[in-house]
């Protein structure tokens, strides 16, 4: 692993008395080391950096700027007059690039002719594909839009691409985010199984299988809109029913679908809303299905319930 900055120490000295370091690092571990905190581009402020503007006839202006390309600082104190060859008899679009040139270690400004055509593009950019190494690497930040037969250019022809992040952009810090995807899988897959020994440790003791049934029975219940509503009477309702409302005060039923069996007593919790409209604080189970009573007919009405509790008739819990 290459790391770095640290002081060196002189391990000797080449034959031109040259000392020899022994943690000398070159231009390249700095570039490498200055790609990771900055984007490529060219800086914000002053807007006008390395902006490119009309002066006379065939020539354009690069005005002062400083730029930043694939860890490499590049800056242009003055004025640039850059010529554009002389126009054509079709249109064509030139284009104004910064170059980074590792073989010749310098970053300068230079305008690539496109080719004359009825419908012309601008010239590509030169950039190494990923993993292959290249010596140039360019950004674009005008193209200019030569039209056929004309003698100079004027700043409407010229189409500004520094902000345009697949062409140049403005230099930014590298790092904008963090991703955490592993991180969480790696705690998500912890929980899990903190939570599966805590349960196989519960489902032990005797406290820990009731509470365990009673988690697992934990659900939800709804009474849909469509469900049908019936009246009791005296002559209608059962021994039961009359035990638990004498009065019939809760006289409207409906049934709904539920796994359970005439002889479990299932606990139901209702929504505030739900309580509001005279539910009744019992219900009747039967075979697969509960039966929920109101004091009044809640056809079209949708009820939602929380199975607190499923338990057999008469069990100790």
């Amino acid at each position: 692993m290459r790391s770095g900055f640290f002081n060196s120490d002189i391990t000797g000295y080449t034959d031109k008395g040259v000392p020899i370091f022994d943690r000398a690092e070159d231009a390249e571990f700095f570039a490498k080391y200055y790609k990771t905190l900055f984007t490529n581009g060219v800086f914000p402020n002053p807007s006008t950096n390395l902006q490119v503007i009309t002066t006379e006839g065939m020539n354009v202006k690069v005005t002062p700027g400083v730029c930043f390309v694939e860890g490499y600082f590049g800056w242009e104190d003055t004025d640039r007059v850059m010529a554009i060859q002389a126009s054509e008899s079709l249109d064509r679009i030139d284009r104004v690039m910064l170059r980074l040139n590792l073989a010749n270690r310098l970053i300068d400004i230079y305008v690539v002719k496109g080719v004359a055509a009825t419908n012309p593009v601008a010239p590509q950019l030169t950039r190494p594909q990923p993993n292959q190494g290249g010596d140039i690497y360019e950004l674009g930040i005008a193209d200019l839009f030569i039209a056929k037969n004309t003698t100079s250019i004027t700043q409407q022809r010229i189409t500004d691409t520094r902000l345009n992040n697949e062409l140049c952009g403005i230099v930014t810090q590298a790092v904008e985010g963090i991703d955490t995807t592993s991180l969480f899988l790696q705690l998500q897959d912890q929980i899990n199984q903190n939570i599966a020994l805590i349960q196989s440790a519960i489902d032990e003791t005797l406290a820990g299988e009731i509470l365990s049934k009673l988690t697992k029975d934990l659900s939800k219940l709804v009474v849909p809109t469509t469900v049908t509503w019936t009246q009791l009477t005296a002559l209608t309702a059962s021994a039961d029913e009359k035990e638990n409302d004498p009065n019939l005060a809760y006289s409207w039923y409906a049934e709904v679908s539920f796994n359970c069996t005439e002889n479990d007593y299932v606990e139901l919790q209702p929504n505030i809303p739900t309580s509001e409209l005279g539910v009744a604080p019992f219900n009747y189970s039967k075979s697969n299905k509960i039966r929920i009573y109101a004091s009044d007919n809640l056809t079209g009405k949708e009820l939602k319930f929380m199975v607190c509790r499923k338990t057999r008739k008469n069990e100790v819990v």
